[in-house]
């Protein structure tokens, strides 16, 4: 995990999609997703589940959303 994979799912988590996100961060949703996954895969677990047209975090992306908000307060 590193701070731009951390950065991406925070962002990611606060817009609720990855299509508003990568707007957000001026970046495609493709790429988006594949860093997402890159950090799921490091953490080894799913942060995101689909709910219709966006995501909706999951009981770990919970967590992890409250340690990157701390992080991101530091």
């Amino acid at each position: 995990m590193n701070y731009k994979h951390l950065h991406y799912f925070w962002v990611t988590a606060r817009a609720g999609g990855i299509v508003k996100a990568g707007e957000q961060l001026h970046i495609t949703p493709q790429t988006l997703s594949g860093q997402i996954k890159l950090l799921e895969d490091s953490l080894g677990r799913t942060l995101f589940r689909k709910k219709g047209r966006g995501l909706e975090l999951t009981e770990d992306g919970r967590v992890a959303l409250s340690f990157a908000g701390e992080i991101f307060a530091l």
